[in-house]
């Protein structure tokens, strides 16, 4: 078995799936048990002998939760109490990124340094997934939220995003003191065959730090619209928000009531995998991925018993 450590939340049943899923990739076989979950929370004496069968059906029972999710975008199979990686990385490429982009973290401030932005790319992949959701067309702010401090580029984002929706008419001008981040990242829609107002437009953030919690309530489509646009919408607008964490059961309805449409790990990648080929085609979700597994470990040393 790989010396891989526990992870810091020892006792949370999101990071512990999240660790047997990494501890599977890294293992000779392919595979880890719940045989291996039970060793190494025992020797790390982080759950109690008597809680320690509980723990670890609850947190099976969370990958298979992930499995029915994530559907066919789900890299592994659970047979009995094993997880068994199917073994192609560039076939589930989407959701080993978002793993290990949800474990590890990632900051600007790294000292190692790899030519990928792993948020951009979240932001890649999300827009992916919501227009596959909406069966529609999406719009990314990814690129162009840099220059929002006066560039013209974010003028020609909003002109080009009024012309494609067919609403809004033109960007509006602000004062200086107000050309900042307004938390939208994407906008998807989904158009009738007339290309006529009265229509479904779904805005998004995406949050792919730890900090999700903090920005749940941040995204307000209307005054997006009423600050860059200059004219009033006709469409109503909706609230989604882009994760690569899974979120616990106890939390998701609050969470919904809060961001709107919740696009949690599993959801971003089941629709991102209807264009499975796209992702296959772009190396940086694997590059980045086996970049952080081999220079990447944050988390305290925990020695984990051979089998």
């Amino acid at each position: 078995m790989p010396d891989f450590p526990l992870p810091a939340e020892s006792t949370s049943i999101i990071k512990l799936a999240d660790w047997l899923e990494l501890l599977a990739l890294q293992s000779s076989d392919d595979n880890a048990s719940k045989g291996d979950l039970e060793s190494a929370l025992t020797t790390a004496s982080v759950v109690v002998a008597d809680r320690l069968e509980a723990k670890a059906l609850s947190i099976f029972a969370e990958l298979q939760s992930r499995s029915r999710a994530a559907g066919s975008a789900y890299p592994f199979e659970i047979n009995g109490a094993v997880l068994q990686f199917k073994g192609d990385r560039s076939e589930y490429s989407s959701y080993l990124f978002c793993l290990a982009l949800s474990y590890f973290g990632w900051s600007t401030k790294r000292s190692w340094e790899i030519d990928i932005n792993p948020w951009l790319l979240f932001e890649e992949l999300s827009a992916l997934a919501a227009a596959q959701f909406i069966g529609g067309r999406v719009h990314s702010f990814g690129t162009s939220r840099i220059s929002r401090n006066g560039n013209s580029v974010y003028k020609a984002a909003i002109d080009q995003l009024c012309i494609d929706l067919g609403e809004g008419v033109r960007f509006k001008p602000q004062p200086p003191r107000w050309k900042k981040d307004d938390k939208v990242d994407l906008v998807a829609w989904k158009d009738f065959k007339d290309k006529k107002t009265s229509k479904l437009i779904m805005f998004g953030q995406c949050a792919a730090g730890n900090n999700f919690k903090d920005k749940l309530s941040d995204l307000d489509p209307d005054s997006f619209w009423r600050k860059w646009m200059s004219e009033s919408n006709v469409s109503p607008h909706l609230k989604s928000f882009y994760i690569p964490h899974r979120v616990p059961e106890l939390d998701w309805n609050n969470m919904g009531i809060d961001c709107g449409i919740i696009f949690d790990r599993c959801r971003v990648c089941h629709w991102a995998f209807q264009q499975n080929e796209v992702i296959r085609s772009d190396s940086r979700y694997r590059d980045w991925f086996c970049h952080i597994l081999t220079n990447q470990n944050p988390l305290p040393k925990t020695a984990l018993p051979t089998t």
